[in-house]
């Protein structure tokens, strides 16, 4: 049996994730200041995971790690993005997913080409039109359409 001075300070040293802290305290007090610092290490960790999901599972963010991978480098229809992305274990409405899709049309990372309805999306190369079919804001128009 070890007898204890209550007098003499104790030092823990604890590690939650990538925190180490380090405690001095009376041993009375020792279970207290363990207790808390492990709560509040524990939240801290819980904060940052909640963060890197949240992150992480946002649609728009899907998409762009979709096109990251090269996975639009072939035309791909919503139905096609849709299984994709719950595949990958993320369940969206197509219509948010739609949304997400048009806004990468809007600032030219993808080419939506097709009517509406019937619509694919693969990245786009260079300088080409944004959207199959249009130019200037006509429709219709063909780009090898010769000027009169």
């Amino acid at each position: 049996m070890v007898k204890m001075n209550m007098n003499e300070r104790i030092k823990v040293r604890i590690t939650v994730g990538d925190a180490t802290v380090e405690i001095e305290a009376l041993p009375e007090q020792l279970e207290e200041a363990v207790s808390r610092v492990v709560s509040a290490l524990g939240r801290r960790q819980a904060e940052r995971g909640v963060e890197e999901r949240r992150r992480v599972s946002r649609c728009r963010d899907i998409l762009e790690r979709l096109i990251d991978e090269g996975w639009f480098s072939v035309s791909r229809s919503l139905s096609d993005v849709v299984a994709e992305i719950a595949r990958r274990g993320y369940s969206y409405d197509s219509t948010a997913i739609a949304h997400g899709l048009l806004d990468l049309v809007r600032e030219e990372r993808l080419v939506r080409e097709g009517a509406p309805r019937r619509y694919t999306y693969r990245v786009r190369q260079g300088r080409e039109p944004i959207v199959g079919g249009e130019v200037e804001g006509r429709q219709g128009d063909s780009l090898g359409a010769e000027a009169v």
